[in-house]
């Protein structure tokens, strides 16, 4: 085990020291809901399919869709709170969460990470490889497998497809709406039809999943990060920190609206993870990586 262990580090390690290009977080759209003020036309008939492809099952939404979909997602989450500008910083945390995807049965999605410039302590994903951790949440933990047991977390929901499943069953009048405005074609309709899309999706974000998707993301997302090498009981840790921190503190706000409590979360992870009792010791930290590019920041 600590010879496997010693393997994948060193694996990781080459892999950081390799060059990447510049991560691009500008490459998120939204199809053809472009302005007319920018001077392009809206195609109303694509946007009405693309609204039917959400509301689709699960097994009707191919992959293809999937990516355009979380594309589209990822771009509303943007529009709320921007990337931190601090590239090295980008970089690590995707050189992270890339080697965490290469553990998992899709790593051929096009994976992109991002610390967002927030306060809030919370992590996203999007459908088709979008995943989403805010400065606020990276400034309480304490090490490299902690961030890589939040990436592998928000990895498993896009492993799973739970947030197609809750596009699946978005509110039927407030997709209905959506749909109406879609037949009809004026500038000022049009601008209403984006206003209610960007909406549907913030609302499921603002509501969050079904707490048993949490509860599998968690479990998934320590089998993850133990293949990676990480420690399997960094979850544990990070979720005891939640479960530290003051409930009254508005940091943690919409982490408590769209999660369960840390200390459920606690209570339904803790049979998974009987598996790794003799792998506590063994799991490389790797708190200084860590620390060179985050507890450096400001």
């Amino acid at each position: 085990m600590k010879s496997f262990l010693r393997l994948t580090s060193l694996l990781f390690l080459v892999s950081i020291s390799l060059p990447t290009s510049a991560i691009d977080f500008g490459g998120f759209g939204f199809g053809g809901l472009e302005s007319e003020e920018e001077g392009n036309s809206i195609d109303i008939g694509e946007i009405f399919d693309g609204i039917k492809d959400i509301s689709r099952t699960i097994t009707g939404i191919d992959e293809e869709a999937e990516i355009e979909i979380g594309r589209d997602a990822a771009a509303v989450l943007l529009g709320a709170s921007k990337p931190v500008n601090d590239p090295d910083l980008q970089r690590y945390v995707n050189k992270v969460g890339r080697w965490v995807v290469n553990q998992t049965s899709r790593p051929h999605l096009p994976w992109r990470f991002a610390v967002l410039s927030s306060d809030h302590v919370n992590a996203f994903a999007t459908p088709g490889g979008n995943i989403f951790i805010t400065d606020g949440l990276l400034r309480t933990l304490n090490g490299e497998a902690e961030l890589a047991a939040v990436l592998a977390h928000e990895v498993a929901h896009v492993i799973q497809k739970h947030h197609i499943k809750a596009m699946s069953s978005l509110n039927t009048s407030g997709l209905s709406g959506v749909l109406k405005l879609a037949g009809q074609t004026s500038s000022g309709q049009s601008n209403q039809l984006t206003t209610a899309m960007v909406g549907q999706v913030k609302d499921m974000y603002l509501r969050g999943l079904d707490k048993d998707d949490e509860f599998e993301a968690d479990r998934m997302g320590v089998v993850i990060a133990s293949r990676a090498g990480y420690d399997p009981f960094a979850l544990v840790a990070v979720l005891q920190t939640l479960d530290s921190i003051n409930p009254e503190d508005s940091s943690l706000a919409l982490l408590y609206k769209t999660h369960p409590p840390a200390s459920d979360r606690l209570d339904r992870l803790d049979p998974a993870l009987a598996q790794f009792e003799d792998s506590i010791d063994e799991s490389p930290l790797l708190e200084k990586r860590f620390n060179t590019y985050v507890a450096r920041r400001p």
